[in-house]
């Protein structure tokens, strides 16, 4: 039997660590958690079923070193083989735990792809990396969701190949099957959707998501396209400037703001397409959503799009911060719905094959296998 423990400040239900936890072999591995808070943003995990539980208050970087001591009195406690780690601030605590507690092995799981590059502080920008490397080094084995932040890591950051491994997330689809037709219809009457072209977009409202291209899409469209409805579901610090730009273009009825929605399936269930601006990601939750509910997709090409996307067969593929690029292929899948229908299918296939949680959760087992097999 092999301890683990997953480590992250929020968890929610589905998300990459919850299906870790409750898909992982029960007779190989203990899964236990532990968080910094417990206000989960969307829907509350699972609970470990054999393993433990344990929230360690705090998510601010002030705490960082009594988290990181409270997290090695655990990792003693609880005796803990392998600490799985989770984002950034997350891998720091770890690598200091482990520091202080020798006997158990780190895993950092990296979910974030260039977004350290992208500070506007090039010394803050250094200061992240050089502690990054700090703990990279340290680490048994690294997890990354795509190629991309494979070769971030190993051509970019001189991290020995050997030890990372790319794992992409696994998808619940019971969580997509659920959408009730009830639900999906009643999105499409507070949104009167009758007779619109519905383009769904699923991000935080944030600089790094793109969503100043996709307004200056809608406003390429609204003459020849006067029928075009797009909605930004979500929430964030860069709604008043998104607001703002809908304003000046004058697509108060074309685009709409929903805020952050329970029911943002049933939206994704009723819209015509989705599309993800998305300027930075690691691995796009959303573009496999969209996959598995057979939409057809428009996603810029970012770090884990090409793992999955092949261009015009499965998806839509086009180039970041690229108004021009996403205003086409909207008009191509609203012009040709038989060549959407086609790659909707061909996307919700792939997923089938390669992606649901039974196949990816073997991908991490191994990881866990590697990690406490290997020397100290």
């Amino acid at each position: 039997m092999i301890r683990v423990l997953q480590f992250a400040d929020v968890i929610n239900r589905y998300d990459f660590i919850d299906t870790l936890v409750e898909y992982a072999e029960p007779a190989r591995f203990e899964m236990s958690v532990c968080v910094r808070s417990e206000e989960h943003g969307i829907a509350e995990p699972m609970r470990p079923r054999s393993g433990k539980y344990k929230v360690i208050a705090g998510t601010s970087r002030s705490n960082i070193p009594m988290a990181a001591w409270r997290l090695a009195r655990l990792l003693r406690e609880w005796q803990i083989d392998l600490l799985h780690t989770h984002h950034y601030d997350q891998a720091v605590i770890g690598w200091l735990a482990t520091r202080l507690y020798g006997r158990t092995k780190l895993i950092v799981g990296r979910h974030y792809s260039d977004s350290i590059y992208r500070l506007p502080s090039r010394v803050k920008s250094r200061l992240f990396l050089s502690l990054e490397q700090s703990v990279n080094r340290a680490a048994q084995r690294i997890v990354v969701p795509s190629k991309m932040i494979y070769d971030l890591l190993t051509e970019r950051q001189r991290i020995d190949p050997h030890k990372v491994d790319v794992v992409h997330y696994g998808f619940v689809p019971e969580k997509y099957d659920a959408v009730a037709a009830s639900a999906i219809e009643a999105v499409r009457r507070e949104f009167a959707m009758e007779g619109r072209f519905v383009v769904a977009n699923f991000s935080r409202l944030h600089e790094e998501k793109g969503h100043r291209y996709l307004i200056e899409a809608a406003a390429l469209l609204k003459d020849p396209f006067p029928e075009l409805l797009v909605l930004c579901v979500g929430e964030g610090p860069e709604r008043a400037m998104i607001e703002e730009k809908i304003a000046e273009r004058g697509l108060a009825e074309n685009v709409r703001l929903t805020g952050w929605r329970t029911d943002a399936m049933a939206i994704m269930a009723a819209a015509d397409v989705v599309v993800q601006s998305t300027l930075q990601e690691a691995f796009s939750q959303a573009m496999i959503e969209a996959l598995w509910m057979s939409k057809p997709l428009i996603m810029t090409d970012v770090s884990g799009a090409r793992d999955v996307i092949c261009d015009s067969e499965n998806g839509l593929l086009v180039p970041k911060a690229d108004s021009q690029a996403l205003s086409r292929g909207i008009e191509k899948l609203a012009a040709d719905p038989a060549f959407g229908r086609r790659i909707a299918q061909a996307g919700h296939n792939m997923v089938a094959e390669k992606l649901v949680v039974s196949k990816k959760i073997k991908d991490y087992e191994r990881v866990f296998e590697k990690a406490f097999a290997a020397d100290a």
